[in-house]
Formats: structure tokens, C-alpha cells, sequence
């Protein structure tokens, strides 16, 4: 296992934040750590990229008050779309299309 490498592949970094989501009391806490660890680990393996963009959203809402939440996690992902390097925006939003069910269909609303 190479330097900066933690269990499962992941990076130091990853890892991390993944033991700080599940020690966090706080929902809102919780996903921002889940967001940082898939980003994170998404260096060593590409299909984490939607991870740390569904956390993102999900921090978005819980951050947000209840009659907002909706509406806030759609602007996030809007956000997040409309910031994609135009290389990969089409690889991006086609998987976003083939794993949203699975994903809590977040990017779907």
C-alpha cells in the first residue's frame, strides 16, 4: 500500500473524512464529510465523482430551511452542472442520468 493510502484504496483524506461523517451528531456535517471523502477518493476511482456531488446536494438541503430544502439542493445541483469543465459534462451528466435512482435521485429532484 503506497504512502497516503488508507483502507480500501482510499486516500489519507478520504478516509478521514469518512470516519468524521460517521462520528458527526449533526446531519448537515455528516454529508459535507461524505462530500470531501468522495471527492477525495475520487483520484483512485472515477465513479466516486457522483458521491461527493450527492452529498453536496443533500448538505445543501439539510442546511437549508424545510420549506427551502427542495428548492436549495436544485439550485446546488444547477450550480454544480453548470460549473462542469466542458471535457467531461457530457460523461458527467450521463451517469448522473444512469445512477440517480440508485443515488437517492438527487440530481432528479
Amino acid at each position: 500500500m503506497g504512502e497516503g493510502r488508507g483502507h480500501g484504496g482510499h486516500g489519507a483524506g478520504g478516509f478521514a473524512a469518512h470516519a468524521a461523517a460517521r462520528s458527526a451528531s449533526d446531519a448537515t456535517a455528516r454529508e459535507v464529510a461524505r462530500a470531501a471523502g468522495h471527492a477525495a477518493a475520487t483520484a483512485h476511482m472515477a465513479d466516486h465523482e457522483l458521491g461527493a456531488a450527492r452529498f453536496a446536494i443533500l448538505a445543501v438541503r439539510l442546511a437549508s430551511p424545510a420549506p427551502e430544502a427542495a428548492a436549495a439542493g436544485v439550485r446546488e445541483c444547477q450550480w454544480q452542472r453548470a460549473n462542469l469543465p466542458a471535457e467531461i459534462r457530457e460523461l458527467v451528466l450521463s451517469d448522473q442520468g444512469l445512477r440517480d435512482k440508485r443515488l437517492g435521485s438527487v440530481f432528479t429532484g
